[in-house]
């Protein structure tokens, strides 16, 4: 029997990551939120996101070069990745105001992009250490459970 992973596994899986955010769209119906400011924000988001990560992934391969005696192989293409997605940023938050929320300069939007970066995933940290913790609290020995 074959382990690989079929397309219909695939597309289920993909519907099951995209539920939670069909189902809050579904939901909103006639709400009065506005769409553009949605998409406005969820690309600053996912632009900073790349930029701060590929920036993280280059001093993670420069480290990995190291260890595998290939001092420019892993960590160059990564340098580039970081190079593109800085120029993107600076770029499209200079094209008059499409990634511009409501911030007066191009600096002060990078900021608020980095800062809300930060403060998100400090959030997830907490909540995934709440979540570790909550689970070795409620771990129990086996000989209380069998007495």
């Amino acid at each position: 029997m074959s382990k690989s992973i079929g397309l219909r596994h695939l597309v289920i899986g993909g519907l099951l990551f995209l539920l939670p955010t069909l189902v809050l769209i579904l939901l909103s119906g006639n709400s009065t939120y506005d769409t553009e400011r949605g998409v406005t924000r969820f690309l600053n988001a996912f632009l900073t996101s790349y930029t701060i990560a590929s920036v993280f992934f280059v001093v993670n391969m420069f480290q990995y070069s190291k260890s595998r005696q290939e001092p420019t192989a892993p960590w160059v293409s990564m340098t580039y990745a970081a190079i593109l997605g800085i120029f993107v940023t600076f770029l499209l938050t200079s094209q008059g105001g499409f990634l511009m929320e409501e911030n007066g300069s191009q600096r002060a939007q990078i900021l608020y992009n980095i800062v809300h970066f930060i403060v998100t995933s400090l959030a997830i940290l907490m909540a995934i250490s709440i979540m570790v913790l909550l689970s070795f609290v409620n771990l129990e020995s086996k000989e209380e459970s069998e007495g």
